[in-house]
């Protein structure tokens, strides 16, 4: 997520803790600094995502990363935190596709050039019978030589009909299906914020201090 000077950055929204201070020059056990709680977290329902009005799909593109995307939909690469929090995707490295140079790093370092070229695994193409009915549909993945029997005008046929993939399509693959996801539209966005402002706020409980500061206990004051 983007460090950005924007006042929608990430770590402007979530509170903040007061905690026992680790530092070395500390004046004494009862010193305490404030930290980012960075263990504050917002999911989005999966509900939401059947609102298919507040939503609009997008494909990333080459190497975009999130706050481009941010910055193209909502003039603001600040909330780039928005586009990952509506598609729930918490680690980044892994759940955001890699783009050209990323992607061929990667693949150079889990395959070799030989391996890249072996069949990874096999998919269904579709089979139809003489009147047109579908008897295999496309893209079930099955074993090598796997066959479909079926009766046509009465007569038994056996066909196969597959797609081999070598690793080097399966891998791109998955990294271009992560390349679909919901943009959330900018006429929500302002709600969107306003009901994340809400939940990251604290309520009152004994470590409360203020909505965005809570105190933690000490450890080094609390008798054995």
């Amino acid at each position: 997520m983007t460090y950005s000077g924007s006042p929608n950055s990430y770590f402007r929204q979530i509170p903040n803790l007061d905690y026992p201070s680790l530092r070395n020059d500390r004046n004494s056990a009862y010193d305490y600094q404030v930290v980012k709680n960075i263990f504050k977290r917002a999911v989005i329902r999966d509900d939401i995502f059947n609102e298919i009005t507040a939503f609009t799909k997008y494909s990333v593109v080459g190497d975009e990363r999130p706050d481009q995307v941010a910055y193209q939909f909502y003039n603001d690469s600040g909330l780039d935190w928005v586009i990952l929090a509506t598609n729930n995707i918490i680690h980044v490295r892994d759940e955001w596709p890699m783009g050209n140079q990323d992607f061929l790093t990667y693949l150079n370092g889990k395959y070799t050039e030989a391996e890249l070229a072996n069949i990874h695994h096999y998919e269904t193409k579709i089979i139809r019978d003489s009147s047109g009915t579908l008897i295999q549909p496309e893209g079930k993945r099955v074993p090598a030589g796997y066959t479909v029997n079926f009766l046509d005008n009465g007569t038994l046929r056996s066909e196969s009909s597959l797609t081999s993939f070598s690793f080097l399509e399966h891998e791109t693959d998955l990294n271009d299906a992560k390349r679909n996801i919901n943009i959330l539209r900018p006429e929500f966005l302002g709600l969107f914020l306003e009901n994340f402002a809400d939940i990251m706020e604290y309520k009152p409980s004994k470590q409360f201090v203020t909505s965005k500061l809570k105190k933690t206990e000490n450890p080094r004051l609390i008798s054995p």
